[in-house]
């Protein structure tokens, strides 16, 4: 689909969950959509999501659109309220305003895809070498994916390695941040234990570029965790990566990075 398609897709959309939100009825109980409406707001969801997914890959709006639904049917009734109707439709517009203002974004997309593979996989990791090569050695054995540590990567001319970082990154559709204990922190009196500073920054990277979905924390007990990354799912294990082996490989799965087997 090409950009004016997918904005006529976005408009009918609008369209539709503006008459859900025109069919709500008031009652002493509150507002509640119609009944025919519930099951065409519940298909408008999933063809969202899978709208955006398709158009732009990984995305906030999918995530959005998700969250406002899931939210919006929690409830004693459990069918969808005013309040999440109303969400999803802001995201839409919200949605069709950016790609109306921006029409080079799935060019962009489309761009960045063909640059990345999808077997390529990003190791970050510290000092702790026994550890990255543990990962490295699951990725590639066991999932059958292409491990790509930055230090095993060749340069290219007088590049920094920033440049070095990025260029190898811009080619990979997932990454795996290995947090060890690797440097010794004192504040305020007490001392602990936490990453080295490169595992931050590269996360954060990622993080920015193919979003949290596209991002695995894997946290070895004892390693204390930046507040900043206090919100996101990680993985402890406690001496071996390999304890959690099946949730990377369930992780991947739901990624789409590997198939279901």
């Amino acid at each position: 689909m090409n950009e004016q398609q997918i904005i006529d897709e976005l408009q009918r959309y609008e369209r539709g969950l503006t008459d859900i939100l025109a069919g709500f009825s008031s009652s002493s109980s509150g507002l509640h959509i119609a009944s025919d409406d519930d099951p065409k707001f519940r298909q408008c969801v999933r063809e969202l999501i899978d709208l955006f997914n398709d158009a732009l890959g990984r995305n906030s709006y999918s995530a959005q659109i998700a969250e406002e639904a899931n939210t919006g049917v929690s409830n004693w009734l459990n069918s969808p309220s005013y309040k999440s109707v109303e969400n999803i439709l802001s995201v839409v517009r919200a949605s069709l305003t950016r790609l109306r203002r921006n029409p080079d974004i799935l060019s962009r997309r489309e761009a960045t895809q063909n640059l990345r593979n999808r077997q390529n996989v990003f190791i970050i990791h510290g000092r702790n070498e026994a550890k990255w090569r543990e990962l490295k050695d699951i990725v590639k054995s066991q999932l059958r994916l292409n491990p790509i540590v930055l230090m095993e990567e060749p340069e290219r001319g007088s590049e920094t390695v920033i440049e070095k970082f990025e260029r190898y990154a811009e080619t990979c559709s997932y990454a795996i941040a290995l947090f060890t204990p690797d440097d010794e922190v004192m504040s305020g009196g007490e001392t602990y234990l936490q990453a080295r500073p490169n595992v931050v920054y590269e996360l954060g990277w990622f993080c920015a570029r193919l979003g949290r979905p596209g991002v695995m924390l894997l946290l070895q007990t004892g390693t204390n965790l930046f507040s900043d990354f206090g919100g996101i799912i990680r993985k402890e294990f406690s001496k071996n990566v390999s304890e959690k082996s099946g949730e990377i490989r369930t992780s991947l799965v739901a990624a789409g990075i590997i198939d279901a087997t």
